[in-house]
């Protein structure tokens, strides 16, 4: 998989599971990006390497804590 096949896939993943503020939970993220065959670890983790297309957030109100990423 290329490089900008994998961002292709990361801003479907987005767009497909955010919420109205653009805001998608990593949970429901990790799912459609394991259907469509990607691998990695954490995804936390994992979204690191993209800050420059993806910002992450921690919701800490809820609990367990929720983490949720969205397009830059």
């Amino acid at each position: 998989m290329t490089h900008s096949e994998l961002i292709a896939i990361l801003k479907d993943g987005v767009n497909s599971c955010a919420n109205e503020q653009g805001w998608a939970n990593l949970a429901e993220l990790g799912t459609y990006l394991r259907q469509r065959g990607l691998q990695y670890g954490k995804l936390s983790r994992f979204l690191l390497d993209y800050q420059n297309v993806i910002e992450t957030r921690m919701d800490t109100s809820v609990t367990p804590p929720a983490v949720y990423a969205r397009l830059r």
